[in-house]
């Protein structure tokens, strides 16, 4: 049991790595966070940040842009780093390569030194400026032809947008191309994945661009717009001239037209539109209306995501769920993202991040440490669970030190509370046999023949700690000076308490006199 525990199932799916995808458009700043259980998606997190129109100057623009990812950080409560970003379409160099068929080794060892490079591409500056991403896209050895997809940026460039969200506290483990990002939502479709062709389309303002997919190969295409339409795109709403939208339409026509002649196909079934522009609605009617011959639709990233009723009343708050296609692509970075889907297909896995590949053996290091640490945990929970059962009965079962002294402390407190009834008890038993003396002392009449004959006694009182009490009437006070030396014989301390005169000429003397225990005992 314990082996199958360590063994890992290639059938299983790839591991999934937590990462955000974090998408910087011109007005705002989105972050999204998806999980994959089987062949299902949810979105887990989803926020969206409001940028100015215009800043001072670019430090500016980026300080804000950090204040504003860090609020996303502490509201959604994200409590890791990895994050994947994108960098605008024309800051990178996206081309499909034609050359003579090699073999694999032949192509790595030609890619490694250069000069696949220097032959196939025409970069401006040293490759060495260059974070190069490349892989085989299609082979066809019988025509002696392979296609390589070869994505470059400058590594200045890209290191200018990774320091960015490092500042935020983010750690960016990938770096796509905007326009692949978008396309990485298909990951999420697997009813419209099946189609051979898509294309989609972004119409920002500042990022304008067309995605031509044709069985697994991406053709890109630049939509042209003039600085005064992307600035009239930016200001949006009614200031936009039907102009700009015709100019638009006609710059799209001419890629599509690109698209069909590329790739060979008759006709394209639909069109993807997203915008990061809050009034899309306005840009997506316009635009369906220019382009009659296709079907333009408006892009919904979330239509195919498992969302939480939470989720759901915060989306509807947004004016543009489009605006989030690139965020949501670039947050399905997260399945085994250095190469799971290298095998799948090239626009799926691109990744600029310079040193790469060191970055690559720190995660893979880390993602196999952390399951192996979780099937130790496994197997130590097996082997420690009858010990675990244990130490929580004796935990549960046995006193503890602290039960101990407080046991102890009660222990002291009742014997003091014993003792004290014990001497209560030994006074009672005390009291109680000296007032039983007393009582027959005074009823032997062998010394009452002393008495005057004058007198009569009422009552006799005991009381606990005092001395008795002898109450006696007579006519003369002054008999009480014979009772009390008649008494003195039998009982202790015999004194007079005090004498009482009568109410009336009827009554008698009233005399009360103090008597401690006999002299000696009754028998």
């Amino acid at each position: 049991m314990f082996r199958n525990l360590l063994r890992r199932n290639k059938d299983t799916e790839p591991v999934q790595q937590p990462i955000v995808g974090i998408d910087i458009s011109h007005s705002f700043v989105r972050v999204v966070q998806l999980e994959k259980k089987r062949k299902g998606w949810s979105l887990l997190k989803a926020s969206s940040k409001v940028l100015a129109k215009s800043y001072e100057n670019e430090d500016k623009r980026n300080e804000a842009i950090i204040t504003q990812l860090k609020n996303i950080k502490l509201e959604q409560k994200i409590k890791f780093d990895e994050a994947a970003i994108s960098l605008p379409v024309n800051s990178a160099i996206v081309q499909v390569v034609q050359i003579p068929y090699l073999e694999d080794n032949e192509l790595n060892e030609a890619a490694e030194n250069g000069s696949l490079w220097d032959t196939a591409i025409n970069l401006s500056g040293e490759i060495s400026e260059y974070s190069i991403f490349w892989q085989t896209i299609k082979k066809d050895k019988e025509k002696n032809t392979l296609s390589l997809l070869f994505v470059a940026s400058r590594i200045e460039e890209i290191e200018k947008n990774c320091d960015l969200v490092r500042k935020a506290g983010f750690d960016p483990i990938v770096v796509d191309v905007r326009c692949f990002a978008l396309r990485n939502i298909l990951k999420t479709m697997p009813e419209v994945a099946d189609i051979s062709t898509k294309v989609f389309v972004e119409i920002s303002g500042q990022e304008n661009y067309a995605v031509c997919m044709q069985d697994g190969l991406p053709f890109i295409y630049d939509i042209y717009v003039t600085e005064d339409d992307a600035n009239f795109l930016v200001e949006g709403g009614d200031k936009v001239p039907d102009e700009v939208f015709q100019r638009v339409a006609a710059q799209m026509r001419t890629a599509m037209n690109s698209c069909l002649k590329q790739s060979g196909i008759p006709s394209l079934e639909n069109i993807q539109l997203s915008s990061s522009l809050p009034f899309v609605k306005t840009i997506f009617k316009q635009l369906k209306s220019e382009l009659a011959e296709y079907k333009v639709e408006l892009m919904d990233p979330f239509a195919h995501l498992n969302v939480a009723s939470a989720l759901k009343d915060s989306l509807q708050s947004e004016k543009n769920n489009s605006s989030f296609a690139v965020a949501l692509g670039l947050a399905t970075r997260q399945l085994d993202i250095f190469g799971y889907f290298k095998f799948v297909t090239a626009v799926s896995n691109i990744n600029l991040l310079p040193n790469k590949k060191e970055r690559e053996k720190k995660e893979k290091k880390k993602i196999e440490t952390n399951g192996l640490l979780k099937k130790l945990m496994v197997i130590s929970s097996l082997l420690l669970w009858p010990s675990f059962a244990l130490y929580i009965f004796m935990a549960t079962s046995m006193y503890s030190a602290n039960d101990t002294i407080d046991m102890e402390n009660k222990a002291v407190v009742a014997e003091q509370k014993l003792s004290k009834k014990t001497n209560q008890l030994a006074e009672l038993k005390k009291w109680t046999q000296t007032s039983g003396l007393i009582n027959s002392r005074l009823l032997d009449l062998s010394y009452t023949a002393s008495f005057p004959s004058v007198i009569y006694v009422t009552e006799i009182i005991h009381q606990r700690n005092k001395p008795s009490l002898l109450v006696f009437r007579a006519k003369d006070p002054a008999v009480s000076g014979l009772v009390i030396k008649a008494l003195s014989s039998e009982f202790k301390n015999v004194t007079l308490k005090e004498i009482k005169s009568p109410s009336s000429n009827k009554d008698l003397n009233l005399s009360l006199i103090h008597i401690s225990e006999p002299t000696r005992p009754l028998y």
